[in-house]
């Protein structure tokens, strides 16, 4: 049972009224800078004292039905622990939300999309999770992330005594980060809890239509752009395609954001200039892909649900609501075209993080690593339709769905890549941004306009990791 404390922050607190389940397992070593004092340790070292812990979600949605539930099965274990979802009104983005407080109000923990967990990290807001990854590597398995998705929680140790940085942790499969090292060679700052992956959700009656079947791993994306101008050519109401992320269409295309090293602004070589050209042509030569009021997420979802778009680049957000408001249109999920040189998705899904200035970082660690543990993942999986970020979740989610191709949310996975979200990314993103805006509105060539973005770019990366 929940209950809510309504306040001028619109906050609720969830309070145990007894649930049923198992906890999660945590190791019974004290935590890493755990605080003596005179209550001993209760297992996983929480304190045996009142814990009040605050969570800032990234967006103004309530915790739900499975907050409550995950929270009950935590406090069967940890009662005294209490743990305050606060959820972020008012429209401003969570990481200037987070910057902005006043110090001894910041949240234990708070929600962040992947492009504000490296920023946070370089201001030194974010907590090293590291030595609890690895203390309780058996019961937390941090192996069992997709690769790209532990890439993006990752980044630069913090020094030790001796200027070395701290050991890493380990990662799955050793993930190549978007600078080419090993994600091992990183530390743990957040912990996914979604992965977030691009793939393509298509109009199967329109394809069949025209013939076309479904699209695979061998499709280009011209195939599919050819596709689409057949369906509009039966059907006048068919606005087309919506417009890819441009990441996409540029690392087909052999091109990239960054060097390897993350020194240099990539998107003034020919590949990537070859890509937003291509992106261009599609609104305005072929005329496949409709104005920006029509690529807005709102409109999208309704000229997808109504057949006006027939293909369109989606993630599990955008597949969880198609299940849930089971649209008329026929559709189905499939795997990403391929450009000239690659096939690749992204993994840009939301992450945890405990803040650095938390003074009950044992326990917020312990409901961190329940809430994200592999039997919870499993439950949300399943329970909310959840692509998250753990390998056995989403083989869990895909054992129970149903109606789509789940092969193709497979093929994201062994597909997907991190976004180079460096220190100042967020500066970095407006810029491309406001380029991308420029090209597609025709104001200026690709060419020009992209060299004018990368000399921003590499401005904003000489200047240094932080503001």
């Amino acid at each position: 049972m929940q209950r809510v404390r309504v306040t001028t922050r619109r906050t609720f607190v969830l309070r145990l009224a007894g649930a049923a389940g198992s906890p999660s397992a945590l190791g019974a070593a004290c935590a890493p800078g755990q605080a003596t004092g005179r209550a001993e340790p209760t297992p996983g070292g929480v304190p045996n004292r009142p814990v009040a812990l605050t969570y800032l979600n990234q967006g103004a949605a309530l915790g739900g039905a499975f907050w409550d539930k995950a929270l009950a099965l935590f406090r069967q274990q940890h009662p005294q622990v209490s743990v305050e979802y606060i959820p972020n009104a008012g429209g401003t983005p969570v990481m200037e939300k987070f910057i902005s407080l006043a110090a001894g109000t910041t949240p234990d923990m708070v929600k962040l999309n992947p492009q504000f967990v490296e920023p946070l990290r370089a201001r030194g807001a974010l907590a090293d999770l590291t030595p609890y990854v690895k203390r309780d590597a058996r019961t937390f398995k941090p192996e069992d992330f997709v690769g790209a998705s532990a890439a993006r929680a990752m980044g630069p140790c913090p020094l030790t005594p001796s200027g070395r940085g701290a050991s890493s942790g380990s990662p799955p499969d050793r993930p190549l980060t978007p600078s080419g090292r090993g994600a091992s060679s990183g530390c743990w700052h957040a912990i996914p809890d979604n992965a977030g992956l691009w793939f393509l959700i298509y109009n199967t009656n329109a394809f069949q239509q025209v013939g076309a079947g479904a699209p695979d791993a061998t499709w280009t994306w011209d195939r599919l752009a050819d596709v689409v101008r057949q369906t509009m050519a039966r059907d006048p109401n068919v606005l087309g395609m919506s417009m890819p992320p441009y990441e996409l269409p540029v690392r087909d295309n052999g091109g990239d954001i960054l060097t390897r090293d993350e020194k240099k602004c990539l998107l003034d070589e020919p590949a990537a200039v070859e890509a937003f050209q291509w992106m261009a042509d599609q609104r305005h030569r072929h005329r496949i892909v409709p104005p920006s009021e029509d690529n807005t997420p709102q409109a999208l979802r309704g000229h997808f649900d109504t057949g006006r778009i027939v293909a369109h680049v989606a993630d599990s957000g955008f597949l969880s609501a198609t299940l849930r408001q089971q649209v008329n249109t026929t559709w189905d999920i499939a795997p990403l075209p391929k450009g000239k040189v690659a096939r690749v998705s992204t993994a840009k899904g939301p992450s945890t993080s405990i803040a650095a200035e938390s003074k009950e970082k044992d326990a917020a660690w312990a409901w961190l690593a329940h809430y994200t543990g592999p039997e919870m993942q499993r439950q949300q999986a399943v329970e909310e339709g959840s692509t998250t970020a753990r390998r056995s979740a989403m083989q869990a989610y895909l054992d129970a769905a149903k109606g789509f191709n789940k092969q193709a949310l497979l093929d994201a996975v062994s597909i997907a890549r991190p976004m180079p979200y460096v220190a100042r990314w967020d500066e970095i993103s407006k810029e491309i941004d406001a380029g991308q805006v420029q090209i597609l509105t025709r104001q200026e060539p690709p060419r020009t306009v992209l060299a004018e973005v990368a000399r921003k770019v590499n401005a904003i990366l000489a200047a240094g990791a932080t503001p």
